[in-house]
């Protein structure tokens, strides 16, 4: 089994802050939340899923209870980590310090987790607000460790990642030879766009239902109308925790305007489903719930190129996080070996460092 999102937390920030540029240091030393944009609202009873009931020191998202209850409880051979609030760094409003601490993370990461447990690997942090210095930093950072296998961009940003400016970003992942990864995160925080497509919600159960959803649906269109996947063909992204049960109304609704609207899009000679399913993959974290209706909901993804576009994802250790036993159970049995194992050891390649027969 791979798990494609298993989220670690800050939770020693006088470490953390070890690995900072002295200059930039004090200042965040001086700053509770490390300066990274606030959620406007919260889950009224905590983002992880046990966050009341927690041993001192021993925080979710903690190495040790990684390793216990994300990869031995259910016998994971890789998990990829994935910043927790950390992700939301591209939204701070300066360029600067967002620099400085998408690098002191990203060799945080490597030093405190990936030595740490050989099952895991890593996602490059990025400023993505400044995508020439984030591409430095890819390069920068992958050139460290091998064992980093994607750069991690949230679904939160001042414009969908398709639009022209954030293409080093997408030019550095290629030559370094690592995927995307777009996760749904920061919608309407810090510099970034309000999420929904209407303006800010006023509670959480609209952005998990709604804004959650809609980022990650602008991504997905933009980053196919621009035609990043033509610019880079071995570039492929990963979209998670945006949902599922959408894509195959969206790819519909697009196929049948890429007729009709060639001419503005001249570059895109296939069309956009086709793209998508040599270049997209998506989370199972959330799978929708159908009220008894899985069967349909199995029929429409699998006319939008399900089981090869699913990749399991656990969402450890947050509150609606998906416990693989009953992924596996509520999957199709035909689907099982590819969307727990396959399609992510496809998706990542040599990097994940599998053995295979």
């Amino acid at each position: 089994m791979i798990d494609c999102d298993i989220h670690h937390v800050i939770a020693d920030q006088a470490d953390f802050l070890s690995y900072m540029d002295p200059a930039q240091r004090e200042w965040f030393q001086t700053r509770g939340d490390l300066g990274l944009p606030g959620y406007p609202w919260s889950h009224p009873f905590g983002f992880a899923n046990d966050e009341g009931l927690l041993e001192p020191g021993y925080a979710p998202g903690a190495l040790e209870r990684i390793s216990r209850e994300a990869l031995d409880a259910y016998g994971a051979d890789v998990g990829i980590l994935h910043a927790n609030d950390a992700s939301t760094v591209s939204l701070m409003a300066s360029p600067y310090r967002a620099a400085a601490f998408a690098r002191a993370h990203n060799d945080w990461v490597r030093e405190q987790w990936l030595d740490g447990e050989p099952r895991l690997r890593g996602s490059i942090l990025c400023p993505a607000q400044d995508p020439l210095a984030a591409a430095r930093e890819i390069q920068r950072a992958a050139a460290t460790d091998d064992r980093f296998v994607e750069v991690l961009l949230c679904a939160g940003s001042e414009r969908p990642y398709g639009e022209p400016r954030y293409l080093p970003i997408f030019e550095a992942a290629a030559e370094c030879g690592l995927q995307v990864a777009i996760h749904t995160s920061g919608e309407g925080m810090g510099i970034a766009a309000p999420g929904g497509g209407a303006g800010a919600h006023t509670f959480y159960i609209e952005w998990h239902t709604v804004g959650s959803a809609t980022s990650v649906m602008s991504h997905l269109v933009s980053l196919i109308c621009n035609g990043i996947f033509e610019r880079l063909p071995t570039l492929k992204v990963m979209l998670l925790e945006g949902g599922v049960a959408w894509l195959p109304g969206l790819l519909w609704r697009l196929d049948t305007n890429w007729r009709g609207l060639r001419a503005e899009v001249p570059w895109l000679e296939r069309r956009p489903s086709e793209i998508m399913r040599d270049h997209v993959r998506f989370s199972t974290q959330p799978l929708e719930h159908t009220d008894g209706h899985d069967s349909l909901l199995f029929e429409m993804l699998e006319a939008a190129g399900a089981p090869d576009i699913l990749c399991f994802a656990s969402d450890y250790p947050h509150w609606d996080w998906d416990d693989p036993k009953f992924v596996i159970n509520r999957l199709p049995k035909a689907w099982r070996a590819k969307v727990m194992h396959e399609n992510a050891a496809a998706f990542y390649g040599d990097k994940l460092g599998l053995v295979t027969a």
